[in-house]
């Protein structure tokens, strides 16, 4: 998931015209497509990391975080497919490309929802089983708020708040450092246990 941010830059924000959207993916074309399959293998990879999470900690809390975690899978999987579409034909119509850029920045925007609700659950079990270190429960409750300032945009029509621009980029930045962060405490934590 961190590579997506790598192989191209975001897509226009909402609202944004169809000149520039147009113009956008035309000169993405391939690092679109290689985005896309990344953020595919990135689901899987995230519901494994959330299967793992709740077999760690257990109880109600870290099953509700793998469900939410299942529904952002899906709202993003929804959004790469019409990511897919915008870049598949050579010739979009101008219309066609703005009404599903925006769709596709509105997914995206919905995935906040899904993933409040994943941060949240996963840092209320973190910090009650204490299984893992209490430092991934508070970093958790924190990407989690994160999520909500992602809100704004859906009340910005257009510009670098709008849906697509700088909130959808930070709640996505803390949903994936946390994702990490918490990846390799489990993994240094699951590496000593097997080494006594």
């Amino acid at each position: 998931m961190i590579s997506t941010a790598l192989i191209a830059p975001p897509p226009p924000v909402a609202g944004a015209p169809a000149g520039e959207v147009l113009a956008y993916f035309a000169s993405h074309h391939i690092g679109l497509e290689i985005e896309s399959l990344n953020l595919c293998v990135g689901m899987v990879l995230l519901m494994v990391f959330a299967a793992t999470l709740h077999d760690w900690v257990g109880g109600t809390a870290a099953l509700t975080a793998f469900g939410a975690i299942t529904v952002l899978a899906a709202c993003t999987l929804v959004e790469v497919a019409v990511f897919q579409s915008l870049v598949y034909r050579p010739n979009p119509d101008p219309a066609r490309v703005t009404l599903l850029n925006d769709v596709q920045d509105f997914a995206f925007q919905v995935t906040t929802f899904p993933a409040l609700l994943f941060l949240a659950s996963s840092s209320y079990a973190i910090l009650t089983t204490r299984v893992l270190p209490r430092t991934a429960g508070h970093a958790a409750a924190v990407a989690a708020a994160l999520q909500v300032v992602a809100w704004v945009a859906f009340f910005t029509p257009s510009g670098r708040f709008a849906a697509g621009g700088i909130p959808s980029e930070i709640s996505f930045a803390a949903l994936v450092a946390w994702v990490l962060g918490c990846s390799l405490t489990m993994f240094v934590l699951g590496r000593r246990a097997t080494a006594t």
